[in-house]
């Protein structure tokens, strides 16, 4: 647990990692962060490892991953199984490493049509300013 010194209430640990207070109660309703202690009043304090875990836990949605998936790998994570949880993050990040192959592809094709529907567009103007 987090001395009293070293503790952040919810409000500090937001500001630290860039998020709200909301978001941190939202992942703690989710158990993805949960406070080390409860200060007067029943306040939230959370040791310096929320706040790695909040980076982690955003860095990770950068990556494209659900809260549910993140949810999954900090489980991992708290049971101490580290090869287990590079595992699942293997899995996860191929399959979004596919996801993102498809839509490229998807965008790729996209713009030829658009580029084919401009030219067609550009030909029809210039006969237009022709006449």
């Amino acid at each position: 647990m987090a001395s009293a010194s070293s503790a952040l209430d919810i409000a500090d640990l937001a500001r630290l990692a860039g998020v709200s207070s909301r978001t941190i109660r939202y992942y703690g309703e989710l158990g993805l962060i949960r406070p080390e202690a409860r200060g007067a009043g029943g306040r939230r304090l959370y040791g310096p490892d929320a706040l790695q875990r909040l980076r982690f836990i955003s860095r990770l949605k950068n990556l494209g991953l659900t809260l549910e998936e993140i949810g999954q790998l900090n489980r991992a994570f708290d049971r101490g199984a580290t090869p287990r949880m590079l595992e699942q993050l293997d899995r996860l990040l191929g399959q979004r490493l596919e996801e993102i192959a498809a839509r490229i592809a998807e965008l790729e094709k996209l713009a030829e049509e658009l580029r084919s529907y401009r030219a067609h567009t550009r030909r029809k103007l210039s006969r237009t300013r022709s006449s």
